[in-house]
């Protein structure tokens, strides 16, 4: 048995598994009952939001690679939304390497280069989720035990430590630096840490950094407010104000780091419930909330994204023959700087 097949066993057993604790305690008819109240007309809301998200990533992310190209912001919104529908279907996250691939054949610049801005994308996320999270745990102690603070708040600084040490360090790794003569018992590990610092290394400029910080923190303050309408749409305006919201987002956040089937189904629904009881709302509505909120966002962006993908000649089954071959006009996926 190899190690995909056991990766992807584990994934569906975690599925199963917080599948079955969301569902439990839950009566299916009042489940629907709830979900057949709802106040659709803030759907409109929601899915303006969605597309307003997508919108904050390309804008961000077309700093980021503003050293090496000057890119669409158009183009850059297709790829983040062909990258967000590939993560919701296929296992191992391929939508992000599927999307620096894509971006560095559209934009004629290395693999290197745009997988780089990628992961220096999810640092920041990482960074801004948790510093909206901590700023929210410190409104709720009631909700958020004193550890699981502290831990929020030792893993925010380890982030941005980690963000500030690719920022500064392009200069570290220049032949007969001490940081290259470190890393040189390790190749691979030296060539990653080189293209994580030249994607990072346009946060130098406060031009950039300004905007992207900016940017990153909006990002998960919009996303919070989703939060917010469903709840108001399914009737827990007394228990979710924004606050709570962000916390919400966060604890879901927190569960895609478990091992799920793709789109975080299960993890989502089990993560979002629990927190919504501690609020206060009952087995069903927590299920529903979670429920109903993951599928439509889940819809939402796996539809536009495959719309997206289909559009520049790709189908699911075609990703795998893609990014086997990550050639570009300018380098390979050992490109040059940016």
């Amino acid at each position: 048995m190899n190690r995909r097949t056991i990766s992807v066993g584990v994934a569906v057993f975690f599925t199963a598994l917080c599948l079955w604790l969301a569902a439990r305690n839950v009566q299916f008819a009042t489940l629907g009952g709830i979900l057949a109240g709802a106040k659709w007309r803030w759907l409109v809301p929601i899915l303006l939001i969605g597309l307003l998200d997508i919108l904050i990533r390309a804008l961000r992310w077309r700093i980021l690679l503003s050293q090496a190209v000057s890119a669409s912001v158009m183009d850059l919104f297709r790829l983040e939304a062909i990258g967000l529908a590939v993560n919701n279907m296929l296992f191992a996250r391929l939508g992000e390497v599927l999307r620096g691939v894509l971006a560095a054949r559209q934009l004629g610049i290395p693999v290197a280069t745009s997988l780089a801005s990628v992961v220096v994308e999810r640092a920041l996320d990482v960074a801004a989720l948790l510093g909206l999270f901590c700023g929210a745990a410190w409104l709720a102690p009631d909700i958020v035990p004193a550890p699981i603070r502290h831990a929020g708040a030792l893993l925010l600084g380890a982030v941005i430590a980690a963000l500030i040490f690719l920022v500064l360090a392009e200069r570290t790794l220049e032949d007969g630096a001490w940081l290259e003569r470190r890393l040189r018992a390790w190749p691979k590990l030296h060539e990653m840490v080189e293209h994580l610092a030249l994607g990072a290394a346009v946060l130098r400029r406060p031009r950039a950094l300004v905007p992207v910080a900016a940017l990153s923190l909006g990002l998960w303050a919009v996303d919070a407010v989703v939060y917010w309408l469903a709840a108001q749409a399914l009737g827990l305006a007394d228990l979710i104000d924004y606050p709570r919201a962000i916390l919400v987002l966060s604890w879901a956040g927190a569960g895609s780091a478990m091992p799920a089937v793709p789109g975080g189904i299960g993890t989502f629904e089990a993560m979002v419930k629990s927190i919504l009881e501690k609020f206060g709302a009952s087995a069903p509505e927590a299920f529903a909330y979670a429920l109903g909120l993951h599928m439509l966002m889940y819809i939402t962006v796996t539809g536009l994204g495959l719309i997206f993908l289909y559009r520049v000649g790709l189908s699911l089954g075609g990703i795998k023959a893609s990014l086997a071959s990550r050639q570009t006009p300018t380098g390979s996926a050992a490109g040059g700087r940016p």
